[in-house]
């Protein structure tokens, strides 16, 4: 594709040397170069795209982006006045603007977007949509799923799967939005049908450095010139707000307040859900495995997203009755009277809601691992330890993508919330094989904050791992 067909609509502020190439990659990567490719210079945590021009001009890139004037000779130099905003634009036109092609669907929220996206997108596909899912979990289009390293990925790798997405005929994509990529702009200029409010609780002040910012990031993206239409957990209060204040159109849902989408008589157990669903005046009884009264929230919002891309709620109520439970979010299993349960739950807000659920159904103890990641602050590690300290019979402390911080340093934090007892064993596979062998007929052990994911970060590792495949060579399945 020629540059200037690439920069259309990027507000440039200067340009160097300019050429029409025609271009064969973009990447922000000098590693990544090929002969006639776009550099991007992004500013990360650890490196400086500007310090790599030189190794990506030998590689034979041909046009440098930056966001100031810099010299390079012989080559294009585009100066833009917002390189991450430039970046997306770039990625977009790069890959035939895919996105504007299909229906895009967003979840934005603390918890739940995960479950809320997956329930979307069964939902869909039991119609007949062929349906692409972004998330936490995995990458999923024509029936593969493809790993993925973060909740939603950086624009080169998002357009090129949008692209990838499209040419199989994909229609419908269902995303989750993290606000991160919000705050970095990964997702600028896509325009979503409808997105998804979930919940805010507290997150990521490691990143966002206040709760603030980190709410009116995620507020801020209920703009109309990011989607057409809104659904938002009106019993969240930050949901509430943004009910009241956003200029897109929105329709709530909720169990407390009066809201357009709501339950009624629910009824829960570990066998799964059963309420009445009013949604936009479309009423069923729902039945489905699914657990806990916060997949209610979930439920509610993903059929009110299909209700209105125009699905009836009879056709969802058969949808959610045979609905497959959820990789890594409250998945059971059995074992010689011992209940093993694994959830990603990693907040002080979603531990608390799984431990409340399950504390008033355990026979006897309740025995809950969990650990804290390395870049979560103090105040995170002990407001989750407090939560874990609330329910629990005794606690194993143990490691969870640590990174670069001594295990020591996160465990002298945990325990300072908590009071139970409790024990430390760092190597998370030996503290669940020790929790397990520890356990008595009608235990209960709960194993928090990895879910479906497949590897551990240690230092600058990221080792293969899986709460799961420990679980299941534990009770031989």
């Amino acid at each position: 594709m020629r540059l200037k067909k690439i920069l259309e609509n990027v507000r440039v502020k200067k340009l160097n040397n300019f050429k029409n190439y025609n271009i064969n990659c973009i990447t922000h990567k000098s590693n990544d170069v090929v002969k006639n490719s776009i550099f991007i210079c992004i500013a990360g945590e650890k490196y400086n795209g500007l310090d790599y021009i030189d190794d990506a001009v030998s590689r034979g890139a041909k046009c440098i982006v930056v966001d100031h004037d810099v010299y390079v000779p012989n080559i294009a130099v585009v100066v833009v006045k917002d390189i991450r905003i430039a970046m997306s634009i770039m990625a977009k036109n790069f890959y035939n603007k895919c996105c504007d092609q299909m229906e895009m669907i967003g979840v934005v929220g603390t918890s739940g977007k995960t479950s809320t996206t997956m329930i979307i997108s069964h939902i869909l596909k039991s119609i007949g949509r062929n349906v692409g899912i972004i998330g936490t979990n995995f990458i999923y289009f024509d029936n593969i799923r493809h790993d993925s390293c973060f909740t939603t990925p950086d624009p080169l790798e998002l357009h090129y799967v949008f692209y990838q997405m499209r040419m199989l005929g994909i229609d419908t994509v269902v995303m989750e939005i993290s606000a991160q990529a919000i705050f970095y702009k990964k997702v600028y200029g896509i325009r979503y049908r409808i997105v998804d409010f979930t919940n805010i609780s507290v997150e990521h002040l490691d990143f966002f450095g206040s709760m603030d910012k980190y709410v009116q990031t995620k507020l801020d993206y209920f703009s109309p010139k990011n989607m057409d239409e809104c659904v938002v957990n009106i019993d969240d209060p930050y949901g509430k707000k943004l009910a009241y204040d956003t200029l897109v159109p929105s329709i709530s849902y909720g169990l407390l307040s009066p809201a357009n989408s709501f339950a009624l008589d629910i009824v829960e157990s570990l066998d799964g859900l059963e309420f009445t669903a009013n949604i936009l005046d479309d009423i069923a009884t729902i039945q489905t495995g699914l657990l806990g009264r916060y997949n209610v929230y979930n439920i509610l919002g993903a059929m009110t997203v299909c209700k209105m891309l125009g699905i009836s709620v009879v056709a969802m109520k058969n949808c959610l009755q045979s609905m497959p439970p959820i990789d890594g979010r409250f998945n059971v299993y059995y074992k010689d009277g011992k209940r093993l349960i694994i959830d990603f739950a990693h907040t002080p807000d979603s531990i608390e809601k799984v431990l409340s659920f399950i504390r008033p159904r355990c026979e006897k103890r309740l025995i809950v691992i969990f650990g804290c990641v390395g870049y979560s602050d103090t105040a995170k590690r002990v407001a989750m330890s407090r939560a874990v300290d609330r329910y629990a019979d005794k606690i194993i402390i143990t490691t969870d993508n640590r990174g670069v911080v001594p295990f020591e340093d996160i465990m002298r934090d945990m325990i300072k919330g908590i009071t139970t007892q409790y024990e430390c064993i760092e190597d998370r596979c030996n503290a669940i094989m020790y929790a397990y062998d520890i356990m008595s007929n009608g235990d209960t052990l709960v194993i928090l904050g990895k879910g479906a994911e497949n590897f551990q970060t240690i230092g600058n590792d990221r080792v293969e791992y899986s709460d799961t495949a420990v679980v299941k060579k534990l009770i031989g399945k």
